[in-house]
């Protein structure tokens, strides 16, 4: 059986894809002049779907297509046909497993890739946490190729330096580990895996010695996405040196937005997933509404446009967009696999009309934006997780009065906000913690760009500067808003806020990140009626809730009385802490508190009698009164609190 997906009419491809047997499959569009963007294609080779191995794990859905494209956007002339890889299983049996390269073909691989090490592919899997099995030095080893690893196959030549995908192989395959020799003669530089939990010892003994590097990919990252970072990223160094900081990606992003400007002749952006402008075209001349206007200067798009980019999420190719101003704008999502990267915009210009061939232009301006939007997000990532690092050890005060200038925010004042992190059953904590601190991350940077955001445990933090001329609090507010309103929009969590004292130096930031916490404190006893404070706002409630804690906690200072009442509660179903506690609260006037409990004055009086004799309480020393009511008010609290989170 030979599979070749670079043949329209192949059977696989129409038992694969019925109804498109014109469908072909591009790993890399590479940017080029946008009256036709040179493609690079390359079939990604899988078992079919009915094909057995007794040792083999269930594999992953087959990978879709790379650049997700309409099937009315017609892609230009393919420069010259793919080359091949295949694998040949040492077993001997079947046919070659073909990646529809003609055999005069075979001998130009090396000419036609670039390499790349195997460390910066580690880079670029760093966010999903792949991890490199074998010896770190087997990490500089240059990889120029990648295919699909499939033992029940019998393949023909390899290219030298591939990366092999082993979907659905278990590192404890004996076939594996008897084809480790022959792949490593036939120079394959890694194989990729899920390790899924298993031992993988022996796997990582045999390919040590063969001198075959071995990568374990986190269970939750679809294979398909693993192909389309590859993908990109050999296409990416093979056509050029990728940008090494953010800067440099948003430059390329707005000489794109540019270019397509000129060949749509309307105004165009390019926006991230969090609807943040990353790039927008400045040509003289070119359309511009209030809308637009108000994204460029805010540098995020308006709630407007929410319904809208909805639908582009959820759409292949591009729409039009007529109900949100007089001039109309066409869409289209930016994709690498079934990953969203985000979006471009067109404007139409007054008078005008978008000719047929813009729908054309926008596609291939996805195709080549997505590579930048790729590399972007890499970049930005190691930014963001190097400042992420700074701010954790400057709040634990870990970095001295001159922390690296990285930060960015050496003067001035500043502040620190808290945003805890609700469980959810269906979403592991670590998953919402990443997608809580994209987001935080992407309104402060939008707000200041100065600002830091790190992950600890089940709360986001995050430190922005202040500006000057403003209160302390209402940049901070701002951004509490905007996140908590885009979680559960986007995420459908509803996150809690807690903004820290405003403070002059980065030696105060541990003290803010207290109060943050302080808030966040206070904010989860429910009483204080909202999902949003300053330390300021509860600075009452935070003293009581600390003293509190300290009088609970500290066996000195803990009262025998409180933990006898509530255990007699406990024991004979009473109300007696509870009634104390409202007594207390009333400040001693006992109509009130017997209406807060809904009883007879009397009754109240006869509880408080019996409460005195049993416990052996003074209720005329107001010191007593006192801690009585600061260590009941927190026990009431926190028992109330377990009982419903048990709910």
């Amino acid at each position: 059986m030979t599979i070749d997906r670079n043949t329209p009419g192949s059977s696989t491809a129409r038992s694969r894809n019925p109804g498109r047997e014109q469908c072909r499959r591009p790993t890399v569009a590479v940017p080029g002049p946008l009256n036709g963007t040179v493609q690079r294609w390359d079939a990604f080779s899988a078992p079919e779907p009915g094909a057995r191995s007794s040792s083999r794990l269930r594999p992953d859905p087959p990978c879709s297509s790379f650049w997700q494209l309409p099937a009315t956007c017609e892609l230009p002339p393919l420069p010259d046909a793919a080359e091949s890889s295949s694998i040949r299983n040492p077993g001997g049996g079947g046919t070659p497993l073909t990646c529809g390269a003609s055999e005069e073909k075979r001998g130009q691989m090396t000419e036609e890739y670039a390499q790349l090490s195997l460390k910066g592919i580690l880079a670029l899997f760093e966010p999903y946490e792949a991890r490199l099995l074998t010896p770190e030095p087997q990490a500089d080893v240059q990889v120029t190729a990648h295919a699909v690893l499939d033992l029940t196959e019998q393949a023909g030549p390899l290219h030298r330096g591939a990366l092999l995908i082993a979907v659905g192989i278990s590192p404890a395959d004996t076939a594996l580990l008897d084809a480790l020799p022959a792949l490593a003669d036939a120079g394959v530089a890694a194989i990729a895996l899920k390790t899924r939990g298993s031992r993988a010892e022996p796997l990582v003994e045999t390919a040590t010695a063969a001198g075959v590097a071995v990568v374990d990919i986190a269970e939750e990252i679809p294979w398909r996405h693993v192909d389309a970072l590859l993908g990109a990223a050999m296409g990416e160094v093979r056509h050029g040196t990728p940008s090494s900081s953010p800067a440099d990606a948003v430059g390329d992003l707005a000489a794109l937005a540019d270019a397509v400007a000129a060949r749509v002749g309307g105004a165009v952006t390019i926006e991230d997933p969090q609807r943040r402008v990353l790039a927008y075209s400045n040509l003289p001349g070119q359309p511009i509404d209030d809308l637009r206007r108000e994204a460029i200067l805010r540098r995020q798009a308006s709630d407007d446009f929410l319904q809208a980019w909805r639908r582009v999420q959820v759409t292949q190719g591009v729409i039009r967009i007529d109900d949100l101003s007089p001039l109309p704008r066409l869409a289209v999502a930016v994709r690498a696999g079934t990953d969203l990267l985000g979006s471009i915009w067109a404007l139409q210009s007054p008078g005008t009309r978008f000719s047929p061939e813009t729908e054309r232009v926008l596609c291939g301006a996805a195709q080549s934006a997505a590579l930048q939007l790729l590399r972007l997000r890499r970049a930005t990532h190691r930014e963001r997780q190097a400042r992420g690092e700074l701010l954790r050890a400057l709040m634990a005060g870990e970095l001295d009065s001159s922390p690296p200038a990285r930060l960015g925010i050496e003067r001035g004042r500043m502040t620190v906000l808290a945003f805890w992190l609700p469980s959810s059953p269906e979403t592991p904590a670590d998953v919402v913690g990443l997608q809580a601190a994209d987001l935080v991350a992407a309104c402060a940077e939008t707000m200041a760009p100065r600002s830091s955001c790190v992950v600890e445990g089940d709360v986001v933090y995050a430190l922005l500067p202040l500006p000057d001329e403003l209160p302390e609090a209402h940049g901070a507010v701002a951004l509490a808003r905007t996140v908590l309103g885009r979680a559960e929009a986007s995420l459908r969590i509803r996150l809690r806020a807690g903004i820290g004292s405003a403070v002059a130096h980065l030696t105060e930031v541990p003290r803010s990140r207290q109060d943050a916490d302080r808030v966040l404190s206070v904010l989860a006893t429910g009483h204080h009626g909202c999902r949003i404070a300053s330390i300021e706002d509860v600075r009452c409630q935070a003293i009581l809730l600390e003293l509190g804690d300290n009088a609970v906690h500290d066996p000195r200072l803990r009262l025998g009385s409180v933990a006898a009442i509530l255990r007699h509660d406990t024991e004979k179903q009473a109300e007696y802490a509870k009634s104390l506690l409202t007594y207390l609260e009333a400040f001693g006037d006992i109509a009130v508190a017997a209406d807060r409990l809904h009883v007879h004055q009397n009754t109240l009086r006869y509880r408080l009698r019996r409460i005195t004799e049993l416990f052996g309480l003074n209720l005329s020393d107001a010191d007593e009164r006192l801690v009585l009511w600061l260590q009941l008010r927190h026990l009431c609290r926190a028992r109330h609190q377990k009982k419903r989170h048990a709910c």
